[in-house]
């Protein structure tokens, strides 16, 4: 919801460029007429979206015996993560990101990325250069503390060897 708040406060500061009669056509075109559509439309998605998932009640995570699911908002739907394809789940902290890192066993992380697109796979690539993980799942904005959760997931691996 705050990125919704900040994109609105770009998209008024777009419609002041594009209001000031000192201001170039240019200046007022790309500063103004572009910064409200981009801002104000990203904010308007990323609100509604929101609203959407807090009115039908969209959990983001569910963990169950043998598996995790996380909502993808896109899709719609659950991208499933089994235990048994896990070795371990790690909290860090990427700049001011708090993200819980999936840790795959070998055979799955070979067989995750050979299936996976080009693109992914460089998606893949860069997010276990920055993390040492080639997926995390979000830790911030949840009813519980990252720390508990990546806790109970560990707890499911044990349970699942």
């Amino acid at each position: 919801m705050l990125w919704a708040i900040l994109c609105f406060v770009f998209a008024l500061g777009g419609y002041f460029i594009l209001t000031d009669a000192s201001t170039s056509w240019p200046t007022k075109v790309l500063g103004g007429g572009l910064g409200i559509i981009f801002f104000g439309g990203g904010g308007l998605f990323l609100f509604l979206s929101t609203v959407y998932n807090r009115i039908r009640q969209i959990p983001l995570i569910i963990i169950h015996e043998d598996r995790l699911e996380l909502y993808i908002q896109v899709k719609g739907t659950y991208h499933t993560i089994y235990f048994t394809d896990v070795k371990r789940f790690r909290l860090i902290k990427i700049q001011s990101t708090k993200l819980i890192a999936v840790d795959y066993k070998i055979t799955s992380l070979i067989h995750k990325v050979d299936k996976s697109s080009a693109s992914t796979q460089r998606m893949m690539t860069f997010n276990f250069a920055v993390s040492g993980a080639i997926e995390g799942l979000p830790a911030e904005n949840l009813t519980m503390n990252g720390k508990k959760i990546c806790d109970i997931l560990n707890g499911h691996l044990s349970k699942n060897v």
